[in-house]
């Protein structure tokens, strides 16, 4: 018999088995427990992710932890960079990749099947872009996104770096308008279709 001991998130779960038949019960028994509390399951927001291997899932699992929230930094250049080799650093521990092996970073993202951290932390943060244009004006997000500041002068030297300016950063690399990106996020499923395409490109350039 198993039992679920501990949920972290009361709107993200994951469930680990061995076989269907052990993820079928462990659903069945989340899914009870969820209604005894009155709270519902969306089908449509649930993923299987099968696996011979313990590497994917070991890899998503820290790689969603250390990217937590990151659709909403503002992070500069070296920053991405610090990330990204301590990404790739993990992910040559986890494939069992030594130094000594010689493997540039290029093959060892194609063994883990996995793109790189820029492209990551701009697909998160255009995905995000995209939600916010959508919301109905009035939410707070939206405000701060599009607000500017009635009165007051940045102090004297470099400006800091603003959410816009990453922004527009990611715009113009994956050769979208940066001045009017609406039309293009207006619709959800376009939207995400273009973001992917134009991550891939820019990545492609990259390497």
């Amino acid at each position: 018999m198993t039992l679920v001991r501990k949920m972290l998130f009361a709107d993200d779960a994951a469930l680990a088995a061995h076989s269907e038949k052990a993820l079928q019960q462990l659903i069945e028994r989340l899914a009870h427990a969820c209604n005894e509390f009155g709270l519902t399951t969306r089908l449509k927001k649930t993923n299987v992710m099968a696996t011979s291997s313990a590497y994917p899932l070991a890899i998503t699992h820290w790689s969603c932890i250390l990217l937590y929230c990151s659709e909403t930094w503002t992070i500069y250049k070296h920053q991405e960079r610090r990330l990204s080799a301590f990404y790739l650093r993990n992910l040559r521990k986890i494939l069992g990749i030594t130094w000594q092996d010689r493997v540039s970073n290029k093959d060892v993202l194609a063994k883990a099947n996995l793109p790189s951290m820029f492209a990551l932390l701009s697909q998160r943060r255009l995905r995000w872009l995209g939600h916010v244009v959508r919301m109905q004006l009035g939410r707070i997000p939206k405000d701060i996104l599009y607000g500017e500041l009635s009165a007051g002068n940045r102090p004297t030297g470099r400006p800091h770096l603003r959410f816009k300016d990453v922004r527009k950063r990611d715009l113009r690399s994956d050769n979208i308008n940066p001045v009017d990106p609406e039309p293009y996020a207006a619709d959800r499923d376009s939207w995400r279709v273009k973001v992917k395409k134009c991550v891939r490109l820019s990545e492609e350039r990259r390497n």
